[in-house]
């Protein structure tokens, strides 16, 4: 008797159960569908760039043969754009125009020629235009020089988070004609081997943010290029000067700093007493007027380790060779190789003087000094 009841209980459940379920999927049958879903190919690989007032969007064919167009949207699905997808071609691309400067959010989707769709895939881009354009600082030059037809520019740093890409150069050839080359702003020194020297040159500084379809320029900026002063008939003085005491051909003379020869030297009143102590001074005439830009140094051969120079100077300049004015300070490194030493102020003058404060012993020497600049 307990077993033939046990059973009817078991047997009442189950129908229970049975009838619970069919009420479930009473419910859920709307929502299912026969088959299951299927999903377009979705967009393959997109690659999305900035442009001026524009962007550009790229992405890779896929494998689904049955996708035959594409939409994107945009501004929270109340823009968008149909891209029919052609049956040939491994990229897909479109270029959305007339759009506000600002950042924006797509979501691509595809659809094959059964209306299925795909998953969408979302792509965050800029349009850039007027206001970024406003901000773009072209990149400096810190020393543009010429030694014949070679024109060397040197560049500080480049703005390429702000998408900095390269400066381009107009210049005049020595063939007498306007040419432009283009530098990349990784490039700290560029070297231009066709310049017409005595002339000028502009530049201006391309920036394509967010690998930018369209580039954006800043304006020109035109640059005096600086020589090596030549040397050739211009007298160099100095407060005093070894007469025997030092080279054998001639002591040490203030015009052996100015031959381009290191083998010789300037060197201060060595013997007999009184020798004369700090400061030292060596004096240029350059016969015009020039805008200064620099000056290099180099110490008597054996310099290293050796404090056999001065270490210590002001460079001065003047218009009359009488009133002085002090320009920048520095400190001779005591080493074999040239050293350059640049004038923030780019100051004119015609008498150009090393004024030395201060060195190892009362006496000093140098072995070579050259100005740069321009009229």
């Amino acid at each position: 008797m307990k077993k033939i009841y046990r059973y009817t209980v078991m047997l009442a459940l189950a129908v229970c159960v049975l009838g619970s379920c069919k009420k479930m999927d009473e419910v859920y049958k709307d929502f299912i569908v026969p088959g299951g879903l299927t999903y377009a190919g979705r967009v393959t690989s997109p690659v999305i760039q900035s442009g001026r007032q524009r962007i550009k969007i790229s992405w890779l064919r896929g494998a689904d043969p049955n996708v035959n167009l594409a939409r994107i949207f945009w501004n929270n699905y109340k823009d968008s754009v149909n891209v029919p997808i052609p049956a040939t071609g491994d990229t897909i691309s479109v270029i959305i125009g007339n759009l506000e400067e600002k950042p924006y959010t797509f979501v691509a989707r595809t659809y094959d020629n059964k209306g299925n769709k795909s998953v969408p895939v979302e792509l965050l881009a800029e349009s850039f235009g007027d206001k970024y354009q406003s901000f773009l600082v072209t990149r400096p030059v810190v020393q543009s020089e010429n030694s014949g037809p070679v024109l060397t520019i040197n560049w500080s740093n480049a703005n390429k988070s702000g998408g900095a890409y390269v400066t381009e150069v107009e210049y005049t050839n020595t063939a007498n004609v306007t040419a432009v080359k283009r530098f990349s702003v990784d490039e700290l020194s560029s070297v231009i081997s066709d310049y017409k020297p005595g002339t000028t040159y502009r530049y201006r500084t391309e920036y394509r943010p967010g690998a930018s379809i369209d580039p954006f320029y800043t304006g020109y900026t035109t640059q005096i290029v600086a020589f090596k002063i030549p040397k050739a008939g211009l007298v160099v003085t100095a407060d005093s000067f070894a007469a025997t005491s030092q080279l054998a051909n001639g002591g040490g003379p203030p015009g052996y700093a100015f031959d381009d020869d290191l083998n010789t030297f300037w060197h201060t009143h060595h013997t007999p007493a009184p020798v004369p102590t700090f400061p030292h001074w060596l004096m240029v005439d350059l016969k015009k007027n020039y805008n200064i830009t620099r000056v290099e140094l180099v110490c008597r051969a054996g310099a290293t380790g050796v404090t056999n120079s001065f270490t210590t100077f002001i460079l001065q300049g003047s218009l009359n060779g009488t009133t002085w004015t002090d320009y920048e300070s520095y400190t001779l490194v005591q080493k074999d190789q040239a050293q350059s030493f640049a004038l923030k102020s780019i100051p004119k003058m015609r008498y150009f003087r090393i004024y030395a404060t201060a060195g190892g012993a009362v006496h000093t020497s140098l072995a070579e000094f050259t100005v740069f600049g321009y009229e």
